[in-house]
């Protein structure tokens, strides 16, 4: 997306076509959290004790769907955005291809954040690493 703000690249459809897929398959996830019985469910909400997060939103933790669920909707309003030139109807002014940049990245970001196995861990998440 840097590219076409740039004005080096074309948005290709297949690149449209991608995100649409992408934002199907979160959409599923997040149902996925929310369809287990209730005692299970408990286990599935996990709690990101991210001090970003803390900062931002003033709280201690966050579930993971609610995060899953504000990455949806940056994602949407992406989508929303380049929607024009991505089914080849019209052209999207450049403001509005650097918001839909903005709304991707918050996306990415925000899932990164909380759901990469291979985010470094801060100290007070190590838990214990030997037995007594």
């Amino acid at each position: 997306m840097e590219a076409v703000i740039d004005r080096k690249e074309f948005f290709q459809r297949d690149n449209y076509l991608g995100l649409v897929s992408i934002r199907r398959s979160l959409v599923t996830r997040v149902e996925e959290l929310h369809k287990p019985p209730p005692e299970l469910s408990k286990g599935l909400r996990l709690s990101a004790n991210n001090s970003s997060l803390r900062r931002v939103r003033g709280l201690d933790t966050e579930a993971v769907d609610v995060v899953l669920e504000g990455a949806l909707i940056s994602l949407s309003q992406c989508l929303e955005l380049v929607r024009p030139a991505g089914l080849h109807l019209s052209s999207v002014p450049r403001s509005n291809w650097i918001k839909a940049y903005y709304a991707l990245d918050h996306t990415i970001s925000e899932i990164r954040k909380i759901c990469d196995p291979d985010r470094p861990l801060k100290p007070s998440e190590w838990g214990k690493l030997v037995d007594d």
